[in-house]
């Protein structure tokens, strides 16, 4: 079932199912409005005791990817999320950022198809997001700097 949502800054292009956690909306949303191209968030909690949600996203190149690892720690720090681990090195073509119940998945193109991942959870609840404007939610106040000004 497709649907388009004209009522909030970001279209869900494809809808399977409820996904919600807002927060895990909203980080698909700033990857999709930081060039991250076919953002899918599966709800996974009926497949695995570990993780709520899968947020995965694909970049068209490597530099784009790295721009996108930066995006998501920064998405999931500003969604009161901490990053436990990321796995993958700076020259991997996937890109695993651990935050406990949300998990992104991010990969270049090729890989993206090479590992088929999202063969593996279609039959989950989804959503495809795709931002049309910048998304606005309430952030995480950054901390103040340690050690006053000179």
């Amino acid at each position: 079932m497709l649907k388009k949502n004209t009522t909030k800054k970001t279209a869900v292009i494809e809808d399977k199912g409820r996904i919600s956690s807002q927060r895990a909306l909203h980080i698909a949303a700033d990857l999709s409005w930081n060039y991250g191209e076919d953002v899918v968030v599966y709800d996974v909690r009926e497949k695995t005791p570990y993780v709520s949600y899968y947020i995965v996203a694909s970049a068209s190149n490597d530099r784009r990817l790295r721009a996108l690892v930066a995006t998501g720690k920064e998405a999931l720090y500003n969604n009161y999320k901490e990053v436990d681990h990321t796995e993958g090195r700076n020259d991997s073509n996937w890109i695993l950022i651990d935050a406990h119940d949300i998990v992104l998945q991010i990969f270049t193109k090729e890989e993206r198809k090479r590992v088929d991942f999202d063969s593996l959870y279609a039959d989950v609840p989804h959503k495809l997001v795709k931002a049309e404007e910048e998304p606005v939610y309430k952030k995480r106040k950054k901390p103040e700097s340690v050690g006053g000004e000179y």
